[in-house]
């Protein structure tokens, strides 16, 4: 005999928002040697980010929500994680302070996540949802798309 089971819900997190000015967005990233390739940045339109706090608990419903897909190389590597981690966020949150970054970490070059939270920038894993500070962990990011 089968058993009914009842639909998991997951409550979407109450984020407040903040709005910040492209130029703010374009020199932090400059002062964290950080470049946007190919001239990939909204310039002139705002961008909107939120508190550490929003951040982990937006990450912690995208991967909640939309169950991540397993490692599988070349399938399903770093830059589909991040591909997929950036167009969640943006989709369901409108936060547009959140890229794509390219940088070195431990085991070589890397595509993970940047997100911009109160006054500083953060590095997210997305293929484990660890959120952790630049300059932790070994990661360098050199480039960002956002």
């Amino acid at each position: 005999m089968c058993r009914i089971q009842s639909p998991i819900t997951t409550t979407k997190p109450n984020i407040t928002f903040y709005e910040l000015d492209w130029q703010i967005v374009k020199n932090e990233l400059y002062a964290l040697n950080i470049q946007v390739p190919l001239g990939l940045f909204d310039a002139f339109s705002p961008y909107y980010y939120t508190t550490l706090w929003g951040i982990q608990e937006a990450v912690k419903y995208a991967r909640r929500v939309y169950p991540f897909p397993k490692f599988k190389e070349p399938i399903m590597d770093c830059d589909d994680f991040a591909t997929l981690m950036k167009g969640l966020i943006s989709a369901e949150f409108g936060i547009n302070a959140f890229g794509i970054a390219l940088g070195k970490m431990p085991l070589g070059y890397h595509a993970y996540n940047l997100a911009r939270v109160e006054d500083r920038w953060v590095n997210i894993e997305p293929q484990s949802g660890d959120i952790f500070e630049i300059g932790e962990r070994d990661y360098l990011c050199d480039r960002i798309i956002i």
